[in-house]
């Protein structure tokens, strides 16, 4: 790599879909706790689950008819045990994606530092980053008080943890709206998945799986 190209030390990586595949458990408690709350579960409901911020899923309670409103306690009751619930399945039997364990390991003994910057609670991130063998200088979760995805803050907030700038960095993710977070803060993108979300963004290049995700991959940062 020239002298004019970046540099990366540090890769800064989404979790659900990426890393892991708790949606399921998610979905599954979400739907069983507020139907057990006299709330009515649609479709499009569990759908918009998926990726969703700490505050987008109190809404989403309440829209079941679960909570009078988002802000009430019964919105509150509900997810914390819907975190609970998600945080005994992944401790049980940790859904990782296949190739994390061994890609986050490669990239510790090759001096890359490793964050994870999600929207999911912290005891649940926690418990991922052990199940992945504690490879992580730092976790930036949903119970940080930070903006959710797409806003630029949760990944601004994983830069400032490892003390590296967007030139450093890389970003592994598997959603739009992550990927849009990534971006507005200048970082390159690995997209896992099959249709590149931003098909004009030079800033973002697909892979298929996690399997595919390389170091050398991870070293593409040229300007």
């Amino acid at each position: 790599m020239s002298d004019s190209g970046r540099y990366v030390r540090g890769v800064l990586w989404d979790m659900d879909g990426t890393l892991i595949n708790s949606q399921p458990f998610w979905d599954e408690s979400f739907r069983r706790r507020c139907e057990a709350a006299g709330g009515t579960v649609t479709a499009a409901q569990v759908t918009a689950l998926e990726g969703a911020s700490i505050r987008r899923t109190h809404e989403l309670i309440a829209a079941t008819g679960a909570a009078p409103g988002p802000d009430d306690p019964a919105a509150e009751a509900i997810f914390t045990g819907m975190a609970a619930d998600v945080e005994a399945a992944v401790k049980a039997n940790p859904p990782l994606v296949p190739g994390a364990r061994e890609i986050t390991q490669t990239l510790l003994e090759v001096g890359l530092a490793q964050v994870i910057v999600t929207q999911s609670p912290r005891p649940i991130v926690e418990a991922v980053a052990h199940a992945l063998g504690d490879v992580f200088a730092g976790l930036i979760t949903g119970d940080d008080g930070l903006p959710g995805k797409p806003d630029r803050a949760p990944y601004a907030a994983g830069m400032r943890l490892l003390g590296l700038s967007e030139d450093q960095c890389v970003v592994v993710e598997d959603s739009a709206t992550g990927a849009a977070s990534a971006r507005s803060n200048d970082l390159r993108v690995i997209q896992i998945g099959g249709h590149k979300h931003f098909p004009a963004d030079p800033g973002l290049v697909v892979v298929p799986d996690l399997k595919a995700v390389t170091p050398h991959l991870l070293l593409w940062a040229e300007p």
